[in-house]
């Protein structure tokens, strides 16, 4: 029986993730897969165990399979579970995301005849762990055999990954998109989340939408926390994300030895994001490395400008409407933070026009529909062009 033209457009992308917690490139994966698509239909692959947004998934009836690969033992054991998954899914391509997905479904993919696009979400090699350093070195070196398309988040990601070898293969720099109608600005919202974490009115809040790793450098950020309330700035820090509770002991041995027992709130991993990033002042990125941070577009939009250290694209993301400084520079983030405080004191008019300034640059630049059509555009380029040499290749034969 022939194929309806609706059948003939479907597409059918198969994802290969590390994981699924909270993470730049994972919350990217799940709203590119959860958003309305009748043309395009997609499948997870995640190498480990259950995380943050499987369930989620799940729950709108998105197949989701989880290998277990957390050592290197179990990822032995467990590549032909994966080989088996791919080479029988029949999908038009394969979109993997950071290196190891990267490498493994450049092989294993490849081997199954289906295209594979890679996904790139960071803008250094410094600080990530020796495998990671590896498989970002194999896929530079392999790119040409393994990839058929390279899609980097951010500018220096590009960069970057272009002086490995990645270059060898077209690509395209896909900055990460937003919608605008689930972060917003609300004052009631604001006010509530306030109250409820104990915070008085004419507290400063500034906070940081992170994670525990050296990446994040938390030590930058309480160290100006620190500097700055020491120049008569009454503020409360929030630190919020995954390894950032009150149960973790190195986190809360830094906040002492920084001197900010009273002035940081650690919170962990939270699903309200949206009102703790209301309920901020400044949202401030300390970190010492980062690609296309979604946490800065996100509290943007929410009406909170942010100083963030001047690290993949951060700065080109906060433009005019925030700060930007040195990475590693606790001196100079706690003067941002400072400059923030007196503007948002003595020049409410003028911090108002920021906050509304911060929300509207963003929803010009980076919108949810401007990058899922950039992917949905080259998962069926990618898909078609296969599709044609393969054709081709038998008609030769």
């Amino acid at each position: 029986m022939e194929a309806s033209d609706d059948q003939i457009r479907r597409l059918y992308v198969l994802h290969v993730i590390g994981d699924l917690d909270l993470g730049g490139a994972e919350t990217l994966l799940y709203r590119l897969v959860s958003a309305p698509t009748p043309d395009v239909q997609h499948e997870v692959i995640c190498l480990g165990d259950p995380g943050w947004y499987s369930e989620g998934l799940a729950e709108q009836g998105i197949p989701v399979h989880h290998l277990g690969m957390t050592s290197v033992w179990s990822a032995l054991t467990r590549i032909g579970h994966l080989r088996r998954l791919i080479g029988t899914s029949g999908a038009d391509v394969a979109q993997s995301w950071m290196y190891l997905a990267n490498v493994l479904t450049g092989f294993l993919a490849r081997r199954a005849r289906i295209p594979v696009v890679w996904g790139i979400h960071g803008a250094t090699l410094d600080h990530v762990g020796m495998a990671s350093q590896l498989c970002a070195r194999i896929g530079g070196a392999g790119a040409r055999w393994l990839s058929s398309f390279v899609i980097n988040c951010s500018q220096r990601s590009a960069d970057l990954h272009r002086r490995l070898g990645y270059s060898a293969v077209p690509g395209a720099v896909v900055p990460n998109g937003y919608d605008p109608s689930a972060f917003y600005p609300d004052e009631d919202s604001r006010h509530a989340m306030r109250t409820a974490l104990g915070i008085e009115a004419d507290s400063f809040v500034i906070g940081s939408v992170s994670r525990w790793h050296p990446d994040k450098d938390i030590g930058n950020l309480l160290n100006a926390a620190r500097l700055a309330a020491g120049r008569g700035v009454p503020l409360r820090c929030l630190l919020i994300g995954r390894g950032l509770q009150p149960d973790n002991r190195e986190l809360v041995a830094l906040i002492h030895v920084s001197g900010c027992d009273d002035l940081a709130v650690p919170l962990g991993s939270r699903p309200d994001i949206d009102d703790l990033a209301r309920a901020m002042d400044l949202h401030v990125l300390p970190s010492c490395s980062e690609a296309f941070p979604n946490v800065i577009a996100e509290t943007m939009l929410c009406g909170t400008p942010n100083a963030v250290t001047d690290v993949g694209d951060s700065a080109f993301m906060v433009g005019e409407a925030g700060w930007i400084v040195p990475p590693g520079d606790s001196g100079r983030l706690a003067d941002a933070v400072e400059l923030a405080y007196r503007e948002w004191r003595d020049r409410p008019d003028r911090w108002r026009e920021r906050r509304a300034a911060a929300r509207q640059s963003i929803v010009d630049r980076f919108t949810f529909e401007q990058m899922a059509d950039a992917y949905r555009r080259i998962w069926r380029d990618v898909a078609e062009r296969s599709l044609s040499l393969a054709r081709s290749h038998r008609d030769q034969v």
